[in-house]
């Protein structure tokens, strides 16, 4: 049996308890790596800052752990602005080794049901949606939850193309098999059970392109009995522009991706895979979908 919530699709699973009895630990770990990011965090802070009010209205909390690589910029000042104002921030200062390095301190310290990674120069797209996923999720019993993201680029306030997640095949199997031939899902969307991810982690080895292998390595590692749940409505924006988005990083980012398909087994070469992103950003939007305008509740 399939159910479609607002855009999200479910295979019929066990409904779990959600009383507040139930809740004491955060929903959600939002884990954001941060390194000279002032002039786009507060923007991702303050969507952070939506989504927790309205998990509060469901009796839900929310964790956000912030981790500073060093910054020079004023970023640090900001954040710890943010972390006096909010209890639900913290932040760890001064993490040395990239991104993939701090998502894995993160990942040690989150203490909510799912994490998920929110870089510092994106946001979330519709915070009210986005809380709806998260509780639905919990309520199948969902490992993982796979959702569309927009991209945009500043200073514009419009979503300029879309990654859409397509609904899980029927046939489980068939799409392990689409896994194995270079099927694959935007990070920005990628939410899992935190233990799940905390004991894969991110292989700081592969400096751009270890998302890719961590998602498709809890991916595989699904049982038929745990599809992951897919949201088709976009919940993220993501900023374009980013640490892959220059021709060096990404002829990088194709020799990553073809040492990571040959380690794990898929026939899928890097070259494809941009090519397939690249095709998503060029498809044009059904209708205009612009950011929202963002105001922080009183904590």
């Amino acid at each position: 049996m399939t159910q479609d919530h607002e855009g999200w699709k479910i295979r019929g699973r066990a409904q779990a308890d959600t009383s507040p009895a139930n809740r004491s630990q955060p929903l959600v770990t939002i884990i954001t790596p941060c390194l000279n990011a002032v002039r786009t965090i507060s923007e991702t802070l303050l969507s952070v800052v939506e989504a927790q009010a309205v998990l509060q209205r469901d009796h839900w909390e929310l964790e956000h752990i912030l981790i500073d690589g060093g910054s020079t910029d004023g970023t640090e000042t900001v954040v710890a602005t943010h972390t006096a104002k909010y209890g639900f921030c913290r932040k760890i200062s001064n993490i040395k080794g990239g991104p993939y390095a701090a998502m894995n301190v993160g990942l040690q310290q989150a203490g909510g049901h799912y994490a998920h990674v929110l870089n510092s120069d994106d946001l979330l797209l519709d915070p009210v949606a986005y809380a709806a996923f998260l509780q639905t999720g919990h309520r199948s019993k969902a490992s993982v939850l796979l959702a569309s993201i927009g991209y945009f680029r500043r200073p514009g306030r419009q979503l300029k193309s879309l990654w859409r997640v397509d609904p899980i095949p029927a046939s489980f199997g068939e799409w392990q098999h689409q896994l194995t031939r270079g099927l694959h899902y935007p990070h920005p969307g990628f939410i899992a059970d935190s233990e799940r991810y905390r004991l894969q982690s991110f292989d700081v080895n592969y400096s751009l392109s270890a998302d890719y292998k961590l998602m498709q390595s809890i991916l595989l590692a699904q049982s038929p009995l745990d599809p992951p749940m897919v949201c088709h409505h976009p919940l993220v924006a993501m900023a374009e522009g980013g640490a892959t988005g220059n021709w060096k990083a990404i002829l990088k980012g194709w020799r990553q991706l073809d040492a990571i398909n040959q380690e794990m087994g898929i026939q899928a070469s890097g070259p494809r895979r941009y090519w397939r992103k690249l095709k998503q950003r060029l498809r044009p939007l059904p209708q205009s979908i612009r950011l929202p305008p963002l105001k922080a509740p009183e904590p």
